[in-house]
C-alpha cells in the first residue's frame, strides 16, 4: 500500500467539490425524536424486550435519515444534508420558485417545484437563506437565457405550465388527481 495514495485521494475530492454560495443549518441542533428513540432502546435493552428494542431503532434510523443537518446553496442546486448516507440535491431547473411563511411554530422556506411538488426548509435565518437562494435562482436562469437549455431538458421555466383539461366524464369533485392552483395558500 502507497503512504501517499490517501492524501492524493483526498486532494481530488476537494478540488472537484465546489463551494457553496451560502450554507445554513437547520433551526435547531436538538433532534428530539432521536433522543426518545435511544430511550426506548435503552428501556427495550433493559427488560430484553425484542419488539420495543426494534421499535427504538426503527425510530431512530428513520429520524437521522429524514432530519436535516445542513442546507446549502450551490450554483446550479440547492443541496440538503441529512445523516450520514442521505444527500438531497434539488437542481435549480426543478425549482420554480421561493416562498417564507410565518406560521405560528416559526418562519419555515417553501420551495415549489416546477412539478408542483413542494418541499419546507426549517433554516437558521430563513429570510437571509431565500434572499441567497433567490440571488442563486436568477443568476443561474439568467445563464440560460439566450441558450438553448430549456428546450434540450425540456423545461421552460418562463412559459407557465400547462393545466389539465377536466375530464368530461368525472365530476369535478370526484377528481382527485394532482393538486390545483386553486386556493395554493396553504402552509405545507
Amino acid at each position: 500500500r502507497f503512504s501517499g495514495l490517501d492524501d492524493v485521494i483526498e486532494y481530488r475530492r476537494m478540488e472537484e467539490t465546489p463551494e457553496p454560495l451560502h450554507s445554513d443549518g437547520p433551526k435547531t441542533k436538538l433532534n428530539l425524536t432521536i433522543l426518545f428513540s435511544f430511550v426506548v432502546i435503552v428501556i427495550g435493552c433493559y427488560q430484553w424486550n425484542p419488539f420495543v428494542l426494534v421499535m427504538g431503532v426503527g425510530v431512530a434510523i428513520y429520524s437521522w435519515l429524514t432530519n436535516a443537518k445542513k442546507f446549502e446553496i450551490y450554483r446550479d442546486a440547492l443541496v440538503v444534508t441529512y445523516g450520514s448516507p442521505r444527500v438531497k440535491a434539488f437542481p435549480f431547473q426543478q425549482i420554480a420558485n421561493s416562498e417564507l411563511l410565518s406560521l405560528p411554530i416559526g418562519d419555515r422556506l417553501r420551495v415549489r417545484m416546477v412539478n408542483g411538488s413542494r418541499i419546507m426548509l426549517m433554516t437558521k435565518d430563513p429570510e437571509t437563506f431565500r434572499a441567497k437562494l433567490d440571488e442563486a435562482l436568477e443568476t443561474f436562469h439568467g445563464e440560460q437565457r439566450g441558450t438553448d437549455y430549456a428546450k434540450e431538458n425540456e423545461l421552460d421555466t418562463g412559459i407557465d405550465t400547462p393545466t389539465e383539461t377536466p375530464l368530461d366524464e368525472v365530476p369535478p369533485e370526484e377528481n382527485l388527481g394532482e393538486s390545483s392552483s386553486e386556493n395554493d395558500n396553504v402552509p405545507y
